[in-house]
């Protein structure tokens, strides 16, 4: 999709019109540069001018990120961060293929991913040496490291926007799959979603179809919960089982997240297992393309979100953009 045609795009372009911000667009509508009485601040892709560059490098960083994380007591999936060969000349590594094997006879299953890549691209599930190999290849063909996590049958991923110390929306990614209802059998489910022309890309061979699944019972197409590949976000809301203590446990450690890494605007993935919550990553720049996307309702909330980040990054003194 071009530039142009996004919604955080329209969502820029809207809140300037609307408050009379000066807008100059560049690069194809993948900078801006915004003015108002004298102020001026930018936005680079999903960065928005309220972050420290350094603090947005350590964020982006996902072993470093952890390493800090982990430093701070704050729970966190540990990633372990691997160079390119021609790379290791600026590391203490000694080769890697070693403690990679090792990571995954220790875990079984691990992730391996791009150590500074977004959206779920360059993100392998290993279970074999020949996986990791295959993995490792992929990812050293497009990228200087690696980050290696052990793998986590999650039960929900969560995001929550921060800005300047609160929580501004909470929302859990529903993978694409199979929700039962208690009454229809797995092979009946199926049938109504190709029927509604919905893609069943990723659903397992070895199921037994004749199976009725329960009422809420989930069959997931994809081991991923990325919105760009397919998930839906879901806001959490009041009406939930629990969503007092959950929202407050979520809140309470996005907050120290943010923290940690000094981050004024982020959004915070946190993963839950069992009854444990932990970090999965931390973004500095704050994507709503796909949440936007996904009904009138989310676009308004984007909006108003970017609306207070863009408000604070042209409401400043000439020394407050330092501190």
């Amino acid at each position: 999709m071009e530039n142009s045609k996004s919604n955080v795009v329209s969502i820029i372009k809207e809140i300037c019109k609307e408050e009379e911000i000066k807008v100059t667009s560049l690069a194809g509508d993948w900078a801006f540069r915004l003015e108002k009485n004298g102020h001026y601040n930018f936005i680079l892709g999903y960065q928005f001018g309220l972050n420290l560059a350094v603090a947005q490098n350590i964020s982006g960083d996902k072993s470093i990120a952890s390493e800090l994380l982990s430093k701070q007591n704050i729970p966190n999936v540990e990633h372990v961060c691997f160079m390119n060969p021609p790379m290791m000349k600026y590391m203490s590594q000694n080769g890697c293929w070693e403690e990679m094997t090792s990571l995954l006879h220790k875990n079984n299953k691990i992730v391996v991913k791009d150590n500074k890549g977004t959206g779920g691209d360059l993100v392998f599930l290993v279970d074999n040496q020949k996986s990791l190999e295959l993995a490792a290849f992929e990812v050293f063909s497009k990228s200087d490291s690696l980050a290696i996590s052990p793998y986590y049958e999650i039960e929900k991923e969560y995001r929550v926007i921060v800005l300047d110390g609160k929580v501004k929306l909470i929302f859990y990614k529903q993978r694409p799959g199979l929700i039962g209802d208690g009454i229809h059998t797995i092979q009946e489910l199926l049938f109504d979603m190709l029927k509604q022309g919905k893609s069943m890309y990723g659903v397992g061979k070895n199921i037994n179809m004749k199976k009725v699944l329960k009422k809420g019972e989930e069959i997931p197409f994809s081991w991923k919960h990325n919105l760009g590949q397919g998930a839906k976000a879901v806001v959490l809301s009041e009406e939930e089982n629990s969503s007092k203590i959950v929202k407050e446990r979520l809140t309470n450690l996005a907050l120290q997240g943010a923290s940690c890494l000094n981050l004024r605007f982020a959004s915070v993935d946190i993963i839950k297992v069992e009854d444990e919550y932990k970090i999965l990553e931390i973004n500095s720049g704050v994507m709503m393309e796909n949440f936007a996307g996904q009904s009138k309702e989310n676009y308004v909330k984007a909006k108003e979100i970017y609306k207070e980040a863009i408000e604070k990054m042209l409401d400043f003194s000439c020394d407050s953009r330092y501190h």
